[in-house]
């Protein structure tokens, strides 16, 4: 298990091992934005561990994922759609139609104390860490993002 530890990061291997530090980290609340979760190894088995552990470690853990572009997800991450099933009173998942206007950023949020963001969709430099201001302004940005937020009718699994 990582231990989340403020840090830069650069590659897309170190913004998935900021991003799973940090899903270990949260108690009560999750908050997952990106474009497709393709970068952020969403289709991992670890990614699906680490949510799930935490699920199970922490009965007050609500988590809510949104995404811009919901076919990675669809396609790749088969785990995380188990997950939504099994926990799906305390796992939102919403698609996100496009963001606020001049926003560029992916980014999570663990219990409003912690943080990993990517500085531009388009790279995986970005940071992890526990600075008050970056934290309520991504708060509010998650905020205006959960009010785009619409279900996704891929994500639904047809049962026999």
């Amino acid at each position: 298990m990582a231990t989340f530890t403020p840090c830069k990061f650069e590659r897309p291997a170190q913004y998935q091992q900021a991003l799973l530090a940090l899903i270990h980290s949260a108690e009560r609340e999750l908050k997952l934005f990106e474009v497709d979760f393709g970068i952020a190894g969403i289709g991992s088995r670890a990614f699906a561990e680490a949510l799930g552990g935490r699920f199970v470690a922490c009965d007050s853990l609500k988590v809510t994922l949104l995404a811009l572009q919901p076919e990675h997800i669809a396609a790749h991450a088969p785990r995380i759609l188990d997950l939504r099933e099994t926990w799906s009173h305390r796992f939102t998942m919403l698609r996100v139609s496009q963001p606020p206007q001049l926003w560029h950023a992916a980014f999570a949020t663990a219990d409003g104390a912690r943080y990993v963001k990517r500085h531009h969709f388009d790279w995986p430099r970005g940071e992890a860490g526990t600075d008050t201001r970056e934290l309520a302004g991504l708060g509010q940005v998650f905020d205006e993002l959960l009010q785009l937020g619409e279900s996704e009718f891929s994500w639904q699994r047809m049962m026999l």
